[in-house]
């Protein structure tokens, strides 16, 4: 009896570390390419077969990104408590519909 709960422990455990982690989405500015910006699964908030959306800090900043060319438009809103106003970086991110791909892929249940 002891054995078997060890082997189930052993069982969930090898499951958990099967999950993988998906790799951001990896972007660099078109005026400084020594600066990345990464974007995970969850900042996703809407995506289509043109564009995908991410959003972080609170809804202060939103990335647009084209999927089919790749081109990225960053938007920044800082507000309260400093004087209120908006920053728009440009830039480029390879792979995005390889990386979106991925990332859908990750959500179709495997049968057991």
């Amino acid at each position: 009896m002891r054995y078997g709960w060890i082997l189930s422990a052993l069982f969930i455990a090898s499951n958990v570390s099967a999950i993988p982690n998906l790799k951001p989405l990896e972007c660099e500015l078109t005026e400084t390419p020594q600066d990345h910006f990464l974007f995970y699964r969850e900042q996703m908030v809407y995506h289509s077969e043109q564009f995908v959306i991410f959003q972080n800090f609170k809804g202060r900043v939103s990335t647009q990104v084209d999927v089919k060319t790749g081109e990225l438009i960053r938007t920044t809103y800082i507000g309260e408590p400093f004087k209120p106003k908006y920053q728009i970086l440009f830039g480029t991110c390879p792979n995005v519909s390889q990386t979106l791909q991925i990332w859908m892929l990750s959500e179709v249940p495997y049968d057991n």
